[in-house]
């Protein structure tokens, strides 16, 4: 079940945007921290790598044939890592 299908009060959707704002905010000071990152829009950038490592975590390990915790890891950083330097 994902979050946005469970029961929730309005106190938890704020700290939980709150918290998914701070996520993004230091992921995209991560980006322009990086001279290798090519990325043009590192605002859009910092919310897709936020939301991709999300769904797959979600959706490759919560599965009833998950995927190993470490490939995953390694493949995952492999394919962001291609996307923000290439």
């Amino acid at each position: 079940m994902l979050l946005e299908q469970a029961p929730r009060s309005n106190e938890l959707l704020d700290r939980v945007g709150r918290i998914k704002r701070t996520m993004v905010g230091h992921t995209r000071d991560l980006l322009e921290g990086h001279p290798e990152v090519r990325v043009a829009d590192t605002a859009t950038a910092a919310r897709l790598v936020i939301a991709t490592v999300e769904l797959g975590v979600h959706d490759l390990l919560a599965e009833p044939d998950p995927i190993d915790a470490k490939r995953l890891e390694d493949e995952m950083v492999a394919m962001l890592t291609r996307y923000v330097t290439g």
